[in-house]
């Protein structure tokens, strides 16, 4: 596999297919976050038939599934400079995502698999972002000297209880924890103690996953 290659996308993948997939998410993308998008599906999809990172495979789907939530996501922690940690960030998202519509952030990504970690890195790389770190290892084995993030964010991790009580002292004073999940589970977190979680929110297109923020009580 060689760092040039690319797979394929769609030619009616264009920059006004984007828009309308986006929309329903608060996104109106220029074109140069479209051309973003489209490299990045195009690396995604050419890793995925090597590496189990998506069971997502239509352009489309992705589209809408990965950037558009994690769009979504971003708009919602209202976040434009500081440090995001996204935890157990798999194929990267929502955290390369948040760090393509907000260039102002330091962004960390923490995910254990070396595979994956070497695709973050070619990712990273073809689009050019600079501020990003990628790290090797499980949550609970992030460094100490990893801390005071603004903003930390999970995406289809599960442990999300376990997570809270982590983070509680990873998060910067004022900095917040987004997790993007069922609702099941966040009937769970909103009862947790030790905690103040904003109203959850439905992500567009889904009638059961959400967006909840929260931030420790200090």
């Amino acid at each position: 596999m060689t760092r040039e290659e690319e797979t394929p996308l769609p030619a009616d993948l264009t920059d006004d297919a984007i828009v309308d997939l986006l929309g329903p998410y608060g996104v109106v993308p220029p074109h140069a976050l479209c051309e973003s998008v489209r490299s990045y599906i195009s690396t995604l999809l050419l890793w995925n038939s090597k590496i189990a990172l998506t069971t997502v495979t239509n352009p489309v789907d992705i589209v809408r599934l990965h950037f558009g939530e994690s769009f979504f996501a971003a708009r919602a922690a209202s976040i434009t400079g500081g440090r995001v940690a996204d935890i157990g960030t798999g194929a990267g998202f929502p955290g390369i995502p948040i760090r393509m519509v907000t260039p102002g952030v330091g962004l960390t990504l923490v995910e254990p698999i070396a595979k994956k970690t070497a695709f973050l890195g070619e990712v990273v790389r073809k689009l050019g972002l600079s501020g990003v770190d990628i790290i090797r290892c499980r949550m609970e084995e992030l460094p100490p000297e990893q801390t005071g993030f603004d903003l930390m964010t999970a995406r289809a991790l599960g442990r999300y209880l376990k997570l809270a009580r982590w983070a509680e002292s990873r998060i910067s004073k004022g900095g917040e924890l987004l997790l993007m999940l069922g609702e099941a589970e966040v009937r769970d977190l909103v009862q947790l103690r030790g905690w103040n979680w904003r109203e959850p929110l439905r992500i567009p297109q889904s009638t059961a996953r959400f967006v909840l923020i929260g931030s420790p009580l200090v």
